[in-house]
């Protein structure tokens, strides 16, 4: 084989990746007048997604093929009506983003009641005082219970329905069906948001249901109304496309082409975005709803006053190989085959055949090359590929934000932008002073290869139209956290070490960084202690000998002092087991709990350790430890002492059980979450809460909850 062959092998997978990573969408920020427009009859709304499809080539998705169930209710034997009676004023609630914006969760608390999921069942307990803490009632489900909110005498439970239902097309093409009543049926999997009257918490009533077709992504709650962020695959049946379904109750509606909105940016896999409001004190008051065609919406964040949602938005791959044809191959070649090149780009052929065209010119002038001659050209087209890639990444890489406006219930669409990059997740965006800052990364990090990443800061004034940037941040990492906080911002970046970059953006017009600080590890989540200092949870790590990246072992909580943001330090910091310790609260914010005003830090733990005795010729920086221990690490944290480990709490009684679980299945007395009222730790899994002396870790009470094992199989 000709060594032609192998640089052509090369050329032939840089352009197969860019291909596959590929969804064609291009949107043009020079003009948002008129930007969220809604299509005039489902006649505009066919033809537009058929156009859309044909040019981006992608099939619409499948549907589900299972059963809707109900909920009913479990009440204990009690002789007097549970209302909300005096709970205590001293109670932590759940860990949100924005102050004044709460997030739905699987446990909640109001000081005096708990109510929490557990499999397919909310149960709420009576929780104060600890030492009579006991369950008032459940209400069961026949499917997954995925979050609630409390608000007052109302719990608003977000579940799962799965449906035999009818297909539901426009009143245009129902018009023309010779038997519209008898339309054929599908498999859905909806959403259910179901309200209930807690008044009596030992006899929750159920008093209103809304189902909206499609996944659940997301919700807030903002004073008494709830934001929900539904996601629907566009489906197709013979010929005509099933519009989306709300049923608030009786009432089931189906949304109307001439009522959804659509952007200027074609896409291959559309989808509904629906965002529904909904008064959770006044039950008569009719659901609020915006449908949007638009790509998967991945990423939320919610202010007082705003939503933005996100999704990420890649070049046309014609666009994309034609630039690089012209940027890379061109500038490296002779002036005949510039010529012959620039005759096949501008000949106007479609997309495929002017590609192969172009692809069969290389090669034909590449074939005769001498040893030499291939190697030189090899050399000059990875140096022009690696400026041509980071170029592209900021031009084409980016992801697109919709702001839509809300206050009292009302929804508002406002705008979009759009930014280099992609976003880690909603502790990557932030709204302050009516601008929005996003933190991303373009390109992509490699362990043993050639990393094209950069990380960006960017901010968008209140039409999301960019002011302000500062790009380029650790070339060849990624971000792993971000945080804003005021007129800072801080997002840690990782490979082998781990930066800490502090971003001064008081002038957002021209925003810089104060300072960095390199150490070991990296912090998965980033949370304010004060104005002057973060708390960090991530991984300790190690550097590995083979290539370019490091080991990460046990979970490391750290206190990063920033006081003097030239110069930030890691105040203190704690190391918590052996490689494959684990914490929920790594990937999921809420299952932090910290009050600065009590010196609390409660942390759920998976704990694995290393018996060195099984390893006399020395342990491996990769090698995993065995689990030994779940539970919840409880410690005392200020600034003049830094981390001290006040104790743990177990809800498995017999450690010896845990060491079953770890790739294969969990203990339901695997804690998840914790939360104080008064002077007692609450720690909550799914099958138990526990409570303990704050201060001394005394177990006080526990109440065993009525969960109920799924069976899963076991493959190995």
């Amino acid at each position: 084989m000709k060594a032609n062959t192998i640089f052509m092998i090369l050329i032939t997978i840089i352009a197969v990746g860019i291909l596959a990573a590929c969804t064609p969408v291009d949107v043009d920020l020079d003009n948002k007048a008129d930007v969220a427009k809604k299509f005039a009859s489902y006649a505009e709304f066919k033809s537009y997604l058929t156009e859309s499809q044909d040019n981006g080539g992608g099939m619409y998705g499948s549907v589900g093929m299972m059963l809707r169930g109900g909920a009913q209710m479990a009440m204990m034997d009690t002789a007097v009506a549970e209302s909300a009676k005096s709970g205590s004023d001293s109670y932590s609630t759940t860990n949100v983003q924005v102050e004044g914006v709460d997030e739905a969760d699987i446990l909640k608390n109001d000081g005096r009641y708990i109510y929490t999921i557990s499999g397919k069942k909310i149960i709420i307990v009576d929780a104060y005082p600890a030492e009579d803490a006991s369950i008032l009632s459940e209400i069961e489900f026949d499917e997954a219970v995925r979050e609630m909110f409390i608000n007052e005498d109302k719990l608003i439970v977000f579940g799962i329905a799965r449906s035999q239902r009818d297909y539901t097309f426009s009143t245009e093409v129902q018009s023309k069906m010779i038997a519209p009543d008898i339309m054929p049926q599908y498999y859905s999997s909806d959403t259910l948001i179901m309200v209930y009257d807690i008044t009596d918490r030992s006899a929750p009533e159920l008093v209103r249901t809304i189902e909206v077709e499609g996944d659940y992504q997301d919700s807030r709650m903002i004073g008494d109304y709830v934001y929900t962020i539904v996601n629907n695959q566009v489906r197709y049946y013979e010929e005509e496309y099933v519009m989306p379904m709300i049923r608030d109750g009786d009432v089931e509606r189906t949304i109307a082409a001439e009522d959804i909105y659509y952007f200027p940016n074609p896409d291959s896999s559309y989808r509904f975005t629906n965002i529904l409001s909904l008064n959770t004190q006044d039950d008569d008051e009719a659901v609020e709803s915006e449908t949007y065609l638009t790509s998967y919406s991945q990423n939320l964040f919610v202010s007082m006053n705003n939503i933005y949602f996100t999704f990420e938005k890649r070049p046309n791959p014609w666009v994309y190989q034609k630039a690089m044809i012209e940027e890379v191959y061109m500038e490296i070649m002779s002036d005949d085959f510039k010529s012959d090149m620039k005759k096949i780009l501008n000949s106007g052929e479609d997309d495929n055949e002017m590609m192969n065209d172009a692809y069969r010119l290389l090669s034909d002038f590449t074939e005769d090359f001498t040893r030499e001659e291939q190697q030189e050209f090899s050399e000059k087209m990875l140096d022009k590929m690696a400026d041509f890639q980071n170029k592209m990444n900021k031009l084409y890489e980016k992801t697109v934000i919709h702001k839509v406006a809300i206050k009292n219930g009302k929804i508002d669409y406002k705008t979009y932008g759009e930014v280099p990059g992609t976003l880690l997740n909603q502790f990557s965006m932030d709204e302050f002073d009516g601008n929005f800052r996003a933190a991303t990364t373009t390109g992509h990090v490699s362990r043993m290869g050639e990393s094209s990443s950069a990380n960006h800061i960017y901010i968008l004034d209140e039409d999301l139209d960019m002011i302000g940037k500062v790009e380029d941040l650790a070339p060849g990492e990624r971000i792993y956290s971000a945080r804003f906080m005021g007129k800072r911002g801080y997002i840690v970046t990782f490979k082998k070490v781990d930066p800490l970059f502090v971003i001064d953006l008081s002038n957002p017009r021209d925003p810089t960084v104060l300072g960095k600080l390199k150490i070991p590890g990296y912090s998965d989540y980033l949370h304010p202690y004060d104005e002057n200092h973060l708390i960090g949870i991530g991984k300790e790590t190690v550097e590995a000998e083979e290539g370019d990246f490091a080991w990460y072992q046990g979970v490391k909580v750290s206190i990063f002092d920033v006081t003097d943001v030239s110069k930030p330090i890691e105040l203190a910091k704690y190391e918590i087991g052996d490689r494959g310790t684990d914490s929920y609260a790594l990937h999921e914010h809420k299952a932090f709990l910290f009050d600065r005003e009590k010196n609390l830090l409660v942390l759920p733990i998976k704990l694995a350790e290393i018996d060195e005795e099984q390893y006399p010729n020395g342990v491996s920086d990769n090698t995993h430890g065995s689990f030994v221990w779940q539970g919840a690490y409880v410690f005392n944290i200020d600034l003049e002492n830094g981390l001290e480990l006040r104790g743990r709490v177990s809800h498995n009684e017999d450690d010896e059980s845990y060491l079953k679980s770890g790739y294969y299945y969990s203990t339901p007395y695997a804690v998840q979450r914790s939360l104080y009222i008064g002077d007692n730790l609450y720690t909550v899994s799914s099958a138990m809460i526990k409570m303990n002396n704050l201060d001394t870790l005394e177990e006080v009470n526990s109440v065993e909850l009525p969960y109920e094992q799924n069976n899963y199989p076991i493959y190995y």
